[in-house]
């Protein structure tokens, strides 16, 4: 558990249906979860084992079929559209596994755009941006466009972005699922950095069984229900 025992994210009995074919699929069923504010947390489990769909509903990126998300003490999906977008906008940062980063842009235009879409000036967008990458490593990297730059400058530049509006949360989709060993190891220290200096709460969905060395807890997810949760130090 975080130093910090306050509670940020809330997830109390979330399920989530699909219908696949005509069949009813249950990715999740009953799960409650407390995340506490500055903590590493890695949600781990085999595919289709429903760490992604959770992840999908504590990042407010998919409504669960029953259940609540509380983001401070405050049910996500009780809120507007329009409030909904300003929370993903402002609070969380999103990281995903294949980049996303938009192609015929430099880094640092990648990492301004959600900036100007918040409403800041071009010239306070790019200050701050440039700021953000030299803080991950990539101040010589500025106006370079993804297909100039390593696959993990890209995840860097992607971190970068996801810092960009100063989210209280990091969300990360399998953040070394298209690394090497080296660069994937160096995305994970950048995460817990980045965690532990600025007092970030990161939450990993990953098969990457690495992370949990750097997690403060994993959540171990198994046919939809968490399995167990696992401490720091803990086998």
């Amino acid at each position: 558990m975080s130093a910090n025992n306050d509670i940020i994210i809330r997830s109390e009995g979330v399920s989530k249906r699909y219908v696949i074919g005509g069949e009813e699929v249950w990715a999740l069923w009953e799960v409650t979860l407390d995340i506490y504010r500055s903590e590493f947390l890695s949600i781990m489990g085999p595919s289709g084992s429903g760490k992604s769909t959770f992840f999908n509903q504590v990042g407010a990126l998919d409504k669960p079929t029953r259940g609540k998300v509380f983001f401070e003490g405050q049910s996500i999906f009780d809120l507007s559209e329009s409030k909904q977008a300003w929370f993903r906008c402002n609070k969380i940062g999103y990281i995903f596994q294949t980049f996303n980063l938009i192609s015929v842009m430099s880094a640092l235009q990648n990492v301004t755009l959600p900036m100007v879409f918040q409403g800041a000036s071009k010239r306070e967008a790019e200050q701050r941006g440039i700021d953000i990458l030299e803080r991950v490593g990539l101040g010589h990297r500025l106006h370079h466009k993804p297909f100039e730059l390593s696959g993990g400058q890209q995840q860097r530049v992607a971190v970068a972005r996801a810092l960009a509006n100063t989210p209280t949360v990091i969300l990360a989709d399998e953040p070394t699922g298209n690394l090497d060993t080296k660069t994937g190891r160096e995305i994970i220290e950048l995460l817990r950095e980045l965690q532990q200096r600025e007092g970030v709460t990161v939450i990993t969905a990953t098969h990457d069984r690495r992370m949990i060395t750097s997690s403060d807890r994993v959540v171990w997810i198994q046919d939809g229900k968490v399995e167990r949760v696992q401490e720091q130090g803990q086998e």
